[in-house]
């Protein structure tokens, strides 16, 4: 599988349009079709948003080899941050509160043991 087929196995994964998909890495719906397709080169830049904005595996993008998604630690608090950034605020409220409710139960639980 070549790396256009894996961008396009990708965005269907994710259930996203070609025009979804180019608008979130600024590419317009008719280059990235040309993507896709294997007609238009994938620039260094356009790999590194890709695997940027929508969290996957570099070495998966670059290879198709390993898991898809990247899940190092590191990568899974990025991926979580960019969704945080872009919830809305009453959401993000509610977030925060239900992580300091855990926090809190974490800190009751270790002084139990």
């Amino acid at each position: 599988m070549s790396i256009n087929e894996r961008i396009k196995k990708l965005r269907k994964c994710l259930g996203l349009t070609q025009t979804e998909f180019g608008k979130k890495i600024g590419i317009v719906q008719g280059h990235f079709t040309g993507i896709e397709s294997g007609k238009k080169a994938i620039t260094e830049k356009t790999v590194k948003v890709i695997y940027s904005v929508y969290g996957i595996s570099e070495y998966w993008l670059r290879t198709g080899v390993g898991d898809m998604y990247d899940t190092s630690s590191s990568e899974k608090l990025r991926v979580v941050i960019r969704f945080f950034s872009e919830m809305n605020p009453e959401f993000q409220d509610f977030t925060l509160k239900q992580l300091d409710r855990l926090l809190e139960l974490q800190g009751n639980f270790a002084r139990i043991i």
